[in-house]
């Protein structure tokens, strides 16, 4: 059983979509960043980052980074194919894609939507955004054009949880305008992703 702690608007949506996607049986708990309660004593014990998602399993095992979790739940429900076997070549790839995603594409987004985090200076806040947009325009394109010439999804014809990722990172458009426009393979992955069943159930309870 899974308990998975959870805020709209966060990377919590990736590893909720890949419970969903596995069939596993799981809860939601919501923890309130606006109100401050993932600075909460009782959650900074279970994930002293203080950031969201954290994930429980079975009531006592606990892990944070949310591409951990994708990889972690992959492995344990193999029969929901989100990932390559242990075995399969392409599971290189899939953790190229997945680790690209959390520390390349993500990072970058922050970037634009904390500025304050990488300044001192006040004034310095829309240099920093810039560029932030810049670099995520960058990331995407190189990942459009990977599409364009080895898609529909990152590992091909395959879907993984690599796509999942990649499909809510998608959807933060403020810091990278007109993206689909722009990358119309990222946003066929998107609109495959999101035509799920699972996936749908998930961005309706996001949304």
């Amino acid at each position: 059983m899974y308990l998975l702690y959870w805020s709209p608007g966060s990377a919590s949506m990736a590893p909720h979509g890949a419970l969903e996607e596995s069939g596993a049986k799981y809860d939601l708990k919501l923890v309130s960043v606006d109100a401050g309660a993932n600075r909460d004593p009782a959650y900074l014990k279970l994930n002293p980052n203080g950031k969201v998602p954290t994930l429980m399993v079975d009531g006592t095992f606990v892990m944070f980074e949310s591409a951990a979790m994708m990889a972690f739940i992959a492995d344990r429900h193999p029969q929901a194919k989100l990932a390559p076997g242990p075995d399969e070549i392409a599971r290189g790839h899939f953790f190229q894609w997945l680790i690209h995603l959390a520390n390349s594409v993500h990072p970058a987004m922050l970037r634009y939507y904390y500025p304050e985090r990488h300044t001192a200076d006040e004034g310095g806040h829309e240099a920093v955004k810039a560029k932030a947009t810049e670099e995520v325009g960058s990331l995407w394109g190189r990942i459009d054009q990977h599409l364009a010439a080895n898609g529909p999804y990152l590992l091909g014809e395959r879907f993984s949880a690599a796509d999942i990722s990649a499909h809510m990172l998608s959807t933060w458009q403020q810091c990278c305008p007109n993206a689909y426009e722009r990358f119309p393979n990222v946003k066929r992955l998107a609109d495959l992703v999101a035509a799920r069943p699972a996936m749908q159930r998930v961005i309706k309870k996001n949304s």
